[in-house]
């Protein structure tokens, strides 16, 4: 289980990002919703220890919280697709080259992922030659392979066709089946709804509750003036 206990950030203009209290436990779905600027993507940068925060404690498995603790536990899918010069094979090559990682998925997984995902024949090709939705595809099945305990998920599917996001969402459904904890940052509500069993609703730069997913889509979604 993941705990947040007092966090407290400075952001820009004098602005405060703050969790009073946040748990996360093993084999849920969370979704991450509200407006532009209401801090979700900040929440998975605390969490994935990209940004620092003033105050307070991350308690990841009751082993805290460090560079080490993070790596053993979490992969992250920023939303700019992040890969280094040369092909799509080179940019895997080089994860199975360096990586440290003793999770990693072996590179027959990683094979049958890329032949899933339609990728087989755009091995060879300049991984920035390709389209916004075909790195797209590049950087979830990197998150995969990574096999950590913990996913966040920055807006995965914010580029991809429809197919593409059946695979996807198929696979966050094997994923909570394995006892993964998931959190999806989305704008899709229909597909929150479809994929999570709490919603995180944030607010200025807070946490405004935590719901069960059935409850807030019945009673929150329809009842407050979220688009307005």
């Amino acid at each position: 289980m993941i705990s947040f206990r007092k966090i407290k950030k400075n952001m820009k203009n004098q602005k405060k990002f703050t969790i009073n209290k946040l748990d996360l436990k093993k084999g849920y779905v969370y979704a991450i919703l509200g407006h532009n600027g209401s801090g979700k993507s900040t929440l998975l940068k605390l969490l994935y220890g990209i940004t620092n925060f003033e105050s307070g404690s991350i308690i990841i498995n009751k082993e805290g919280f460090n560079e080490k603790i993070v790596h053993k536990y979490i992969s992250y899918h920023p939303q700019d697709t992040c890969y280094l010069s040369g092909s799509l094979e080179d940019n895997f090559d080089y994860i199975y080259k360096y990586s440290n990682n003793e999770d990693l998925l072996d590179r027959g997984s990683l094979n049958e992922l890329i032949k899933e995902f339609g990728l087989e024949d755009m091995l060879d090709i300049n991984i920035k030659r390709l389209s916004g939705g075909e790195q797209a595809k590049f950087q979830f099945i990197r998150t995969l392979i990574m096999n950590k305990e913990c996913i966040l998920l920055d807006e995965p599917m914010a580029s991809m066709d429809f197919d593409t996001i059946r695979i996807v969402e198929k696979k966050i459904k094997d994923l909570k089946e394995k006892n993964k904890t998931i959190l999806l940052v989305t704008h899709d509500f229909l597909q929150a709804e479809r994929l999570s069993d709490e919603v995180i609703f944030m607010q200025n730069l807070n946490i405004v509750e935590k719901y069960k997913s059935e409850n807030f889509f019945k009673d929150f979604y329809f009842n407050n003036n979220y688009f307005f």
